[in-house]
């Protein structure tokens, strides 16, 4: 028994120092990597002034390593990177700030983390507005610094926009598309939607409650004053916890905080007996990330949501800056397409685009298409790789039993429509 104690220890040792080893390889791999991409890009980069910028935070680990640096630490305040060309004129560059989604909106984020990212934006909008830029994204966990009209007002020809316009009208034409590709009837399906007082939630509740959809709404107990004013307007039901939520059909992540995440416990409290799960993730990072879909490969379909893709969209140096942004040739995300869209129409730049509206979702939706100026709804990926089966039927497995918990939700909202 010790013996096998013994040997168990040691293959754990090894096994943590091959992990060590693979890591530090990786690492001075993405050093040279990056800084060779980032070289060129100064090199084929189109000359003339800037159209717009996006400016964002870096997602997680994985972006602080494949962007060239081992920690959080070694990040620089302000990091040109990837350059853009959209219909051959409108140009466009990503400049990452030195802070993690974690520093400005995650459990972890001080007063002092959101100080500094709040700093670190304001430079890179002097460095962008400095090579021309006119149109700015608040991109990824950036939206939440309270830094707004003091940049309103201090860059009062600039117009700044949160970009989730677009990305929300993505992501509800997702939903239904996903309802056409899987036969699922709406009139017969629960959806739960995760973070449904949010921006992007608020609009996958109205897509979700249009089509007829019996919807669960489930937040964080300290919003659970919110959750209870969407019950009261719309009849959905609500919850704070997994264990609550009862069989669904689909979920409809738009929250990816650790509590909110969809691992394979909560998969299988919320799968019905003989189906697989859809999860629809707009997410940046991920609700549902690699490591957790492994765990439930097989009994969800995950699809990558609020993408947006154009043929005439060129990321200079592709197709390795895609890879490097985990994303793939003509595929941007929502809240870029957006600001491609207001930059090239002068007519959109009186809008407030600091917010979710219905009037500029239908505003936008005009550039919905595959056509000139347009972004399209991409073929159905799960990171960014094709979607290859829509079969939710998991035939080894028993017909899901009905569950009561909210069995008089559908005639409630139902009541609320008709008045």
């Amino acid at each position: 028994m010790v013996l096998m104690t013994i040997i168990k220890n040691n293959i754990s040792e090894r096994g943590r120092e091959m992990k060590k080893k693979k890591d530090v390889l990786m690492f001075f791999f993405y050093f040279v990597f990056a800084r060779l991409v980032r070289f060129l890009l100064v090199i084929f980069d189109r000359r003339g002034p800037l159209d717009m910028a996006m400016i964002s935070n870096y997602r997680d680990q994985v972006d602080v390593r494949k962007f060239g640096f081992w920690s959080v630490k070694g990040l620089p305040d302000v990091l040109s990177w990837v350059r853009y060309v959209w219909e051959g004129k409108y140009k466009a560059r990503l400049f990452m700030i030195g802070s993690l989604t974690e520093d400005i909106g995650g459990d972890d984020a001080t007063p002092g983390t959101i100080k500094r990212a709040s700093d670190q934006f304001m430079k890179a909008v002097e460095t962008a507005t400095g090579l021309g830029a006119k149109t700015i994204l608040y991109a990824a966990a950036t939206k939440r610094l309270p830094i707004w009209d003091e940049l309103n007002k201090k860059y009062p020809g600039v117009v700044f926009t949160l970009g989730d316009n677009f990305t929300g009208l993505l992501l509800g034409e997702g939903i239904l598309d996903v309802f056409k590709r899987t036969g699922l009837n709406p009139e017969n399906s629960r959806i739960l939607i995760i973070g449904p007082y949010g921006l992007l939630g608020s609009v996958a509740l109205t897509y979700a409650l249009k089509s007829g959809a019996e919807v669960i709404g489930l937040g964080n107990p300290r919003r659970f004053g919110l959750l209870q004013k969407l019950q009261t307007r719309f009849g959905i039901g609500i919850c704070t916890n997994f264990e609550e939520a009862g069989k669904v059909d689909m979920v409809v992540a738009c929250n990816s905080a650790p509590r909110s995440q969809l691992t394979s416990e909560r998969v299988e409290l919320l799968r019905k007996t003989g189906c697989r799960l859809i999860v629809i993730d707009p997410n940046e990072p991920a609700n549902m990330s690699p490591e957790l879909f492994r765990d439930s490969v097989g009994k969800v379909i995950r699809l990558d949501s609020g993408n947006g893709f154009s043929s005439r969209l060129v990321h200079i140096l592709e197709p390795v800056t895609p890879w490097l942004l985990r994303l793939y040739k003509g595929i941007t995300w929502g809240c870029f397409a957006e600001t491609f869209i207001i930059s090239a129409h002068p007519t959109l730049r009186g809008i407030d685009w600091l917010g979710v509206f219905p009037k500029n979702i239908e505003i936008v939706r005009k550039f919905l298409g595959d056509g000139e100026g347009q972004f399209a709804l991409p073929q159905p990926t799960c990171f960014n790789r094709p979607v290859e089966s829509f079969e939710l039927t998991l035939a080894s497995e028993q017909a899901p039993e009905v569950s009561p918990k909210f069995r008089d939700i559908r005639r409630a909202q139902q009541e609320v429509a008709h008045v």
